[in-house]
């Protein structure tokens, strides 16, 4: 009986107990988890904090000259020879050039000159300084740059020897056999090279125009000889010229407005006053600005290098993934009320289900306003809609949109559309006036991208 007792065992079950280590963490990996969902399932709003900045605009162009010019033909064939410098004013009955028939004028004005042109060292400054120029410029992307400059050294040695000459023809003079003298027959400026431009205005220039390469310079200084017909000078009979820039639609829209820029010639980085007009020709859009003087500065000279002396536009810089458009209802001014809280908003009248009018209250965001009219927008607005002016029976239907052009306010947690005017405005960023009202400030934050957020979206 002992024995039996004894093997009697009573088992007892041990009580479970939570632990509560292991449950916060499976709470936390939980939320760790949904957290990660969320942010690769939720479109990401990326901020930009609106900043002081400038947009610098490169202002240098090449223009083309345009001018009152006439091409002058020799009347008769032999040696020529030349009484004035290229670019130099002349007057009426001046010596510009002589042409002799049988070469005894030529041959005995080369023999004054031989070894005496440059027995002084001041003789060769003008040399120098092309050649200095040629130099300085050179680049292997404008190679065609080498026949001007093979012009002007030819014409520089020409005008030396041509120069001389003068004081030696009055031994020959127009009685002597095959000699002709030929003068001004108006006042001017004499220029001995074509370019094929002569006939070039305002009117009837082409983007071929602006190809330095096609219009290069035909020296008529490095011929000892002309046969009758053929060009024997230039003659520019105006002070007044014009020069044509090509320029984009941007900066054509910009200066639409000017009447008047001044310029700095890189040539010689003076500085002048042109009156400004905006052309669109063959659906290409050019500045013409119209000059009263200077006209023999760059008489010899096409194609000219100038910068545009505007002021750089300053504001609020903002990138333009920023920007976005919307449409507004305009409402008159007096249709706006105020509710208690102090938001904006208007009374729509509407008739419910059970055909009654309802009066109801629409808490509206105002963007812009004029003298006269609100730009407002409130999702529950549609086309169509009655708005009343408190105290008052009269109505107004809303009808009438316009657009404005802004970006999305999230200083306060959700999506504002606030206006800007935009000043100027490049590939990657726009600059937009300060102190706008119904705009942004200086540190506001903004969407980057405006087509990842819609109004009063609340940013996470």
């Amino acid at each position: 009986m002992a024995n039996n007792k004894n093997k009697k065992i009573v088992k007892f079950h041990r009580a479970s107990h939570l632990n509560v280590g292991v449950i916060v963490f499976l709470i936390i990996f939980i939320y760790m988890i949904y957290n990660i969902f969320q942010y690769f399932t939720t479109q990401q709003v990326a901020v930009y904090e609106v900043t002081q900045g400038t947009i610098t605009q490169n202002h240098t162009f090449t223009g083309v000259i345009l001018r009152e010019e006439k091409v002058v033909q020799a009347e008769n064939s032999g040696y020529i020879n030349y009484y004035n410098r290229d670019g130099t004013k002349v007057s009426v009955h001046s010596y510009l050039y002589s042409i002799d028939e049988t070469g005894d004028f030529y041959k005995e004005i080369t023999q004054q000159n031989d070894g005496q042109l440059f027995s002084e060292k001041g003789s060769y400054d003008a040399l120098e300084k092309t050649a200095s120029n040629y130099v300085l410029d050179y680049s292997d992307e404008n190679f065609y740059k080498v026949y001007p400059f093979q012009y002007d050294m030819e014409a520089e040695l020409m005008e030396a020897i041509s120069a001389n000459a003068l004081s030696s023809l009055e031994h020959f003079g127009d009685g002597a056999a095959g000699f002709h003298t030929y003068t001004a027959q108006e006042p001017g400026i004499v220029v001995y090279h074509t370019d094929g431009l002569e006939d070039v205005t305002l009117e009837n220039f082409t983007k071929n125009t602006f190809d330095p390469s096609a219009h290069v310079k035909n020296n008529l200084l490095a011929r000892e000889q002309v046969t009758a017909g053929e060009p024997a000078y230039k003659l520019i009979t105006s002070e007044i010229w014009n020069l044509v820039i090509p320029i984009d639609e941007g900066l054509a829209n910009d200066l639409a407005k000017e009447s008047n820029i001044q310029v700095e010639f890189k040539k010689d980085n003076s500085k002048a006053w042109g009156a400004s007009r905006i052309l669109n020709q063959e659906g290409a859009w050019y500045l013409t600005l119209n000059f009263q003087n200077s006209a023999v500065r760059f008489a010899t000279d096409r194609y000219l290098e100038v910068e545009l002396l505007i002021s750089d536009t300053n504001g609020l810089k903002i990138p333009n993934t920023a920007l976005t458009e919307k449409d507004f209802f305009l409402i008159p001014k007096e249709f706006l009320t105020k509710g208690g809280d102090g938001t904006n908003g208007v009374t729509r009248q509407y008739e419910n289900k059970e055909g009654k009018t309802v009066m109801e209250y629409v808490s509206v965001t105002v963007a812009e306003e004029t003298e006269d009219m609100y730009y407002i927008m409130a999702h529950q607005l549609k086309t169509g809609d009655v708005i009343k002016k408190s105290d008052s029976e009269e109505g107004y239907t809303l009808s009438e949109t316009a657009k404005l052009q802004g970006v999305y306010n999230i200083n306060r947690g959700y999506a504002v559309f606030r206006k800007v005017e935009i000043l100027f405005q490049n590939q990657e960023y726009t600059i937009v006036n300060t102190g706008t009202n119904y705009g942004i400030s200086l540190y506001d934050h903004i969407a980057l991208d405006s087509s990842a957020v819609t109004e009063n979206e609340i940013i996470q």
